[in-house]
């Protein structure tokens, strides 16, 4: 069913936020460097690769490129043409972009998909579409591409082979404690060792902020992974998005602010450690090279008005790891 910008609002009506409140973060510590990107770029994720960042925009899938020891920004690769987008993104070992490329339940007639680009030549060698509804983020592994699906409870796994050849993209079911939210769902994504992902639920079903799931990435014979809710010692505001996790330290994007959190060795439960204003806007996701966070400043506006909105400022946020206390 094709939804709206406007009504991808009703994700916040069981909880005590509005997504447009988020829009608008309290007034924070400027952070020790911005890169700004074109006006008009409309970012969302990030991939970082030997101090080379990428971020395509969700206006027409473009991508840049930012060299970070001195953030130079120039194109890496231009739109795929029309319907297309850039969403969620990271690099494989063999030297490859994966790209979300989203879906028409937020944007009407794009069809849900991921490319894969050649970063050492920009050239585009794969772009495949998959059965589900809103591909947003990625995160891969040295056997596997794994995509959140936003608009429905399921993740696709795409297996890469011992010699980089790309697999038939597989449909995995979240089970166990997971309940679909009807709206804007699973979102961030990252893997834990011991065969688990980490997946991050833009709003609980619930009500009661963000979630947080351990998810088997080992699906059963019916192809549905167990997903058990981590609990969590504080909460989680609304509006989860990406995830970085360093040891068992996560750290989880929220429009407002980023949120660190300390696991345990279990990954069942986690100490709320501090939650930062980073100085965004409307903050997406984010990405570690050497001592810092790279978050991308996604700066939606209130009813997503900046998308496509040739006028609106962007950029990207690198926040000292040292700012996070503990």
């Amino acid at each position: 069913m094709k939804r709206s910008l406007t009504s991808v609002l009703s994700v916040a009506l069981a909880a005590p936020l509005t997504l447009g409140l988020l829009a608008a973060p309290a007034s924070a510590e400027k952070a020790l460097t911005d890169i700004q990107l074109p006006n008009g770029f409309s970012p969302e994720g990030i991939a970082i690769d030997e101090g080379v960042a990428y971020t395509g925009s969700l206006v027409d899938g473009s991508i840049l490129q930012v060299h970070l020891p001195d953030g130079e920004v120039e194109e890496f690769a231009p739109s795929p043409g029309p319907d297309k987008r850039a969403i969620g993104m990271d690099v494989d070992r063999f030297d490859r972009l994966w790209v979300a490329g989203g879906g028409e339940s937020f944007f009407p007639g794009v069809a849900p998909s991921f490319r894969v680009y050649d970063t050492d030549t920009g050239e585009l060698v794969a772009d495949v579409e998959v059965p589900g509804e809103f591909l947003n983020d990625v995160f891969v592994t040295k056997e596997a591409a794994w995509f959140t699906d936003s608009f429905a409870p399921q993740l696709f796994k795409v297996p890469i082979a011992k010699d980089g050849e790309i697999g038939t993209p597989e449909r995995i079911e979240l089970g166990g404690d997971w309940v679909p939210n009807q709206e804007v769902d699973a979102n961030g994504i990252v893997a834990a060792g011991g065969g688990n992902l980490i997946v991050a639920q833009t709003v609980a079903a619930d009500g009661t902020g963000g979630a947080l799931y351990l998810v088997d990435a080992d699906a059963d014979a019916e192809g549905v992974a167990d997903a058990q809710r981590i609990e969590l010692s504080g909460p989680l505001p609304v509006g989860a998005d990406g995830l970085v996790l360093i040891d068992r330290k996560l750290f989880v994007v929220t429009p407002e602010s980023v949120v660190k959190i300390r696991l345990d060795r279990s990954l069942t439960t986690g100490t709320v450690i501090t939650t930062l204003d980073v100085g965004a806007e409307w903050a997406t996701t984010a990405k570690k090279y050497h001592s810092s966070l790279y978050v991308v400043d996604g700066n939606f506006g209130e009813n997503f008005a900046n998308i496509g909105n040739p006028d609106a400022e962007f950029k990207i946020v690198k926040v000292p790891l040292g700012r996070f206390h503990q």
